[in-house]
């Protein structure tokens, strides 16, 4: 069995590469797949999260713990490992830190909504939440669109500094401004939201102000945690999940089900993907597009790693 740490995932497969891997996988794929909901076993504020997945000749697993309160300790919040089989026999082929996947991931399918719900002409982004969520966002936008400016907001604004640092240093061509949240969203044409609050982070500003803005909420993931704020659930124009398990497993989609009549209704990856789907007259329209994740996306991105490494 191979194994592999995080570092030699992130610096031999890049964000578009995972991107392309999921496109890639919904407009060839021919084989059925198996993708239960994942297991959640929560233990306080902490997760344990399960998710198996077969696919083809493949069978992967991801075990995760998420604990929320670790940033106060200066700690990752996510944690776990990721293992990839042959589907046939069960022998493990290839081993990794689950955070690189994860990571890869999670950036990759809030990229991919971008590249088909955000308007052509988005120059600025602006993420609330500087973890590791924040950062695979900020490289998937910059495949999905030709951003200039970037707004960073975190609770903790040491943080937020932090990673405006990180990022001039690897992005030069792009500017970044550390904001206030109202002025972040005002001034940002793709908003991505990243934390795992449980009550919403963003503001409450005029109907109008939200016209010609796509919303990316990626970091809630339990039925307590809702980032999204009423007033963009109710008022947004158009509603798009990753995986119709989203409207489940995330408190904003338990919530936008209470506050509109439309959620059942709502295209996941798959249809957007494989329809081309852009929506029109997005200069006149709230875009909210949420993404939870699924363990099939895992074994995508895990397969064509081992494919490209080890094949």
């Amino acid at each position: 069995m191979e194994v592999i740490s995080a570092d030699e995932i992130t610096k031999k497969f890049s964000m578009k590469e995972t991107m392309d891997s999921i496109e890639t996988f919904y407009l060839e794929k021919e084989k059925a797949y198996i993708s239960p909901d994942r297991m959640h076993i929560e233990d306080g504020d902490n997760t344990a999260l399960l998710m198996p997945a077969f696919y083809g000749g493949y069978y992967a697993t991801k075990l995760v713990g998420v604990a929320p309160n670790n940033s106060r300790l200066g700690k990752d919040t996510i944690h776990g490992l990721m293992v990839l089989y042959d589907r046939k026999t069960m022998v493990p082929l290839f081993m990794c830190d689950a955070m690189a996947i994860t990571s890869l991931r999670t950036g990759a399918l809030g990229g991919l909504g971008m590249k088909y719900l955000a308007r052509e002409d988005a120059k600025t982004l602006g993420i609330i939440g500087t973890g590791t969520q924040g950062w695979s966002h900020l490289h998937s936008a910059l495949v999905a669109r030709d951003i200039k400016h970037v707004h960073i907001f975190n609770r903790t604004e040491e943080k937020a500094y932090q990673f405006k640092s990180n990022a001039e240093k690897e992005f030069p061509d792009v500017s970044f401004t550390v904001s206030s949240i109202n002025e972040l969203v005002e001034h940002s044409d793709i908003v991505v939201t990243t934390t795992t609050s449980t009550t919403p982070v963003l503001p409450e500003l005029s109907v109008s102000d939200w016209k010609g803005k796509l919303v990316v909420g990626v970091g809630s993931f339990r039925p307590s945690m809702q980032e999204i704020s009423d007033q963009v659930l109710s008022e947004a124009d158009e509603v798009y999940v990753d995986k119709e398990s989203a409207l489940r497993e995330s408190g904003d989609m338990i919530r936008a089900e209470k506050l509109r009549t439309d959620t059942e209704a709502a295209w996941d990856l798959e249809e957007i993907i494989t329809n081309n789907h852009h929506p029109e007259d997005l200069e006149n329209k709230t875009i909210v597009y949420k993404s939870v994740g699924a363990a099939i996306f895992d074994l995508v991105v895990v397969q064509s790693i081992y494919e490209r490494l080890y094949k």
